[in-house]
């Protein structure tokens, strides 16, 4: 397989090493982020993690959270 160089800013560097898993090349790496971009978002990896009941618990405190900011908000407008 061919390979070509490019050039990322050292931020963008960092942050792929960060998003790189141990066993991931940069390559495989940049192709799971794309791929993560072009129909399923990445963050439905997360869908079955937390039980029905801890999700509902997430659901209201989110809930309670947007009201409590929409109330401050009208405040200041």
């Amino acid at each position: 397989m061919s390979s070509k160089n490019i050039s990322v800013r050292d931020d963008v560097y960092r942050a792929l090493k960060e998003a790189k898993g141990e066993d991931e090349s940069f390559s495989d790496v940049i192709e799971r982020l794309l791929k993560g971009q072009e129909g399923e978002h990445s963050l439905y990896r997360l869908i079955g993690m937390v039980d029905e009941d801890e999700a509902a618990n997430v659901r209201e405190k989110a809930a309670t959270f947007r009201e409590s900011a929409d109330e401050q908000m009208d405040r200041y407008s």
